[in-house]
């Protein structure tokens, strides 16, 4: 994908005495699609209605290697890289479902999320909040750790960062309230965007008057690959504009807006009477949209999860930006493409949690519970001949208590 931007500007910040350079990224904006989408209106159908083609992987169960839910999902090498907070654990399972290895975190030290490096083939972690980085292989073995933070106490690496070459980065990081006297401000303090290992660059920096903005965060994002290594899709917080960052460019791709009943005030962000009382607005205004997630791109179809305090039927939306249609993927009803069985779960809070949890581009994938599995068999009398061999193979050998079933989904080409 090729993003055109303007000549990178630079700006000087004066902290304790001393003067450094950062160059921002500027933000471009000259063409913005409008996307009007009421959720409420969105369209169902069954399965093979927007989907061509759906896999189901059982993840291989035994004492070593199982877990309850999926946190987090990456795809590196030919490998399901997935984080089990329950059982801190990262385990490793091949594309076709095998159990190959994991990598067990330290009691009382959790592992909240992992990075994957796609030039180097590793996983790195953190078990101590981001003060040391361990690196690890696919076949779990720890190649090394290492001190994470810079000279003046900053993580280099933090929950929000992505490689986007063998050892630069691509970050995320909130509004912070950090007062420009403290030692932990930076040059890079009052930006959401950081790019480079060490950090060369920022993109959309804010002023003081913003850094009371207080962030409810959940699944997905704000930051999401959707199969290219050096494009990603940005989703700024408490706004519905979506924008692609690459290592030299942010460039604004579409401005989504929804009913007014449902949207936030105009002046969420920049009204200080909000300062601090933001999270506590969203959870007293359950119905309104906060945030976009799980934000993927698949030729001309958009998929993003419109956020809200209360968990709603209509709140995981495909939009197809050529014909304009709407289509609510809980709508979406099983049928001989599936099996007759799920592709969401609606059973165990897995779906809820995390939704579609990763996209390489071609294929979205999700998961479902082996109990959502299996009581959908069981009440709805599915014939299991009709199945293909992975599947006949899973109902007749696995129990209601198996690890978690990987759902890879293609969606059709015109919908």
């Amino acid at each position: 994908m090729k993003l055109k931007c303007y000549t990178t500007l630079l700006l000087l910040f004066l902290i304790n005495g001393t003067g450094f350079a950062q160059d921002i990224v500027p933000t471009d904006t000259t063409k913005v699609s409008i996307l009007r989408i009421d959720p409420s209106n969105a369209m169902g159908g069954n399965v093979s209605d927007v989907f061509s083609l759906v896999n189901y992987i059982p993840l291989e169960t035994t004492s070593e290697s199982i877990f309850g839910n999926i946190s987090q999902l990456e795809i590196l090498n030919g490998y399901y890289i997935i984080l089990d907070y329950d059982k801190n654990a990262i385990f490793i399972f091949t594309l076709n479902g095998k159990y190959h290895s994991k990598i067990q975190g330290k009691p009382h030290s959790p592992i909240y999320k992992f990075l994957i490096n796609k030039w180097t083939n590793q996983i790195i972690y953190t078990s101590d909040n981001y003060r040391t980085v361990t690196y690890c292989d696919l076949n779990g073995k720890v190649i090394k750790t290492e001190k994470n933070m810079s000279s003046n106490g900053i993580p280099n690496i933090y929950l929000n960062s992505h490689f986007i070459s063998e050892d630069q980065l691509l970050s995320y990081d909130q509004y912070r309230n950090i007062d420009s006297t403290s030692k932990y401000f930076t040059s890079y303090t009052r930006s959401l965007l950081r790019f480079g290992n060490p950090i060369h660059a920022i993109g959309m920096p804010y002023s003081q008057q913003y850094a009371k903005i207080d962030i409810l965060s959940t699944t997905v994002g704000p930051l999401t690959t959707f199969g290219n290594d050096t494009v990603f899709l940005f989703a700024k917080p408490y706004s519905y504009d979506l924008y692609f960052v690459s290592p030299h460019c942010i460039k604004q791709v579409y401005k989504l807006v929804f009913p007014q009943a449902s949207s936030l005030p105009a002046d969420f962000l920049t009204n200080s009477e909000y300062d601090f009382k933001r999270i506590d607005f969203i959870q007293k205004n359950p119905e309104m949209i906060f945030a976009l997630n799980n934000c993927y791109l698949l030729g001309n179809n958009l998929l993003f999860e419109a956020s809200s305090y209360k968990a709603r039927q209509d709140d995981n939306i495909l939009y197809n930006l050529e014909s304009g249609n709407v289509i609510a993927i809980k709508h979406i009803l099983p049928d001989s493409l599936s099996y007759n069985l799920p592709i969401i779960d609606l059973v165990s809070a897995n779906f809820e949690n995390i939704g579609f949890a990763y996209c390489d581009g071609s294929y979205i994938y999700t998961s479902l519970s082996s109990l959502c599995l299996f009581q959908t068999r069981d009440a709805n009398g599915i014939n299991q001949k009709t199945m293909p061999e992975i599947l006949q193979s899973y109902f007749k050998k696995g129990t209601s208590k198996d690890n978690p079933v990987i759902v890879q989904l293609k969606l059709k080409a015109n919908l």
